[in-house]
């Protein structure tokens, strides 16, 4: 896939008063958004592959009211030979780890305060030529992306419907995602088992496409404990022993499943206080399913398909919760 991004773009900084704050570049990690638009052509477009001919650019929407150079949303533009064209649009909170970044040195220059609320505004504006003339310079080499088509399997998803129980509210941007019941007393059985520290898994499945409408949904098979991971009482973290361990798993269950996410758990009744009220502990926000910055870390790094999703579940005082993350417009 050929990606293009005929413009840069900017945040502007302003305090809350609307005092300015300065501008700075957003050097922003567009694979993400580019994984988007690939799955989306994946769901849009059934029968077409997205192979090295397919061009993807990014397009600022400007915003409605303030207009050029003034972005509401970045819009990913793909074309597919053949097939056609789609569009997937990435919000402005895309950008926001960029800001809170771009906040650390007007902390220390004292043009913020610590803790201080701020916000930003993205600007666009096209991309100068690279070279006199707008030619690119002679590479030294030369990267050829070669597709790879992931495994589908093609079912009936009314028959998954038919025996599974909906939990949580649907969104039609999502993908459906079925997971066992023995999956979710595992993942419950080892955040029981490790008490104080995180602890997490990788899941495995499949890929189906419904034989009916075409749609695609998850189907989470199996959970590997990652027994050789490194768990404290705030993060997780994978070592390769650990992959190794996934990877002879896959291969002596021979179902020609593939990673789908990962399971981890939140320690948080440990975290709190025990100085604190019960009433103050209920409402602590620690007591809650939430994604860490590490949580993001993780995510990005090892699960960056489109369609991995990651399973927490929180061992809070009220007992233990669930809840699913998953990517969405990158």
């Amino acid at each position: 896939m050929i990606t293009r991004q005929p413009y840069r773009f900017v945040l502007d900084l302003q305090k809350r008063d609307g005092t300015s704050l300065g501008q700075v570049p957003a050097a922003a990690d567009w694979e993400p958004a580019w994984e988007a638009a690939r799955f989306l052509a994946l769901r849009r477009f059934p029968r077409a592959a997205v192979g090295a001919d397919a061009v993807a650019e990014l397009r600022p929407a400007w915003h409605e009211s303030l207009g050029q150079p003034y972005v509401s949303a970045v819009e990913v533009a793909l074309r597919v030979p053949g097939a056609g064209e789609l569009s997937c649009r990435v919000p402005n909170s895309y950008f926001k780890s960029l800001a809170s970044n771009a906040s650390v040195p007007l902390v220390q220059k004292g043009a913020l305060q610590a803790g201080e609320h701020f916000d930003y505004l993205v600007t666009a504006f096209p991309s100068p030529p690279t070279a006199r003339g707008g030619t690119q310079p002679r590479a030294r080499f030369e990267i050829e992306e070669v597709p790879t088509l992931l495994p589908l399997k093609s079912s009936l998803l009314e028959d998954f419907y038919a025996r599974s129980i909906a939990v949580g509210e649907h969104n039609e941007e999502d993908i459906p995602v079925f997971l066992p019941q023995t999956v979710l007393a595992e993942a419950e059985q080892l955040t029981r088992e490790a008490a104080g520290v995180e602890t997490a898994s990788i899941l495995i499945g499949h890929l189906h496409r419904d034989q009916t409408a075409g749609e695609l949904f998850l189907e989470v098979a199996a959970q590997i404990p990652a027994r050789n991971s490194q768990g404290t009482a705030m993060k997780v973290t994978f070592g390769p022993a650990t992959w190794d361990a996934v990877q002879g798993a896959l291969a002596l269950r021979g179902e020609n499943e593939q990673w789908v996410g990962w399971f981890h758990s939140h320690p948080a009744a440990s975290w709190c206080s025990a100085k604190c009220s019960p009433e103050e502990r209920a409402r602590c926000p620690l007591q809650r399913s939430f994604f860490s910055a590490d949580d993001c870390d993780v995510h990005r790094t090892v699960f960056s398909k489109a369609f991995h999703i990651a399973l927490l579940v929180t061992n809070t005082d009220a007992g233990l919760q669930r809840a699913l993350f998953s990517w969405r417009n990158g």
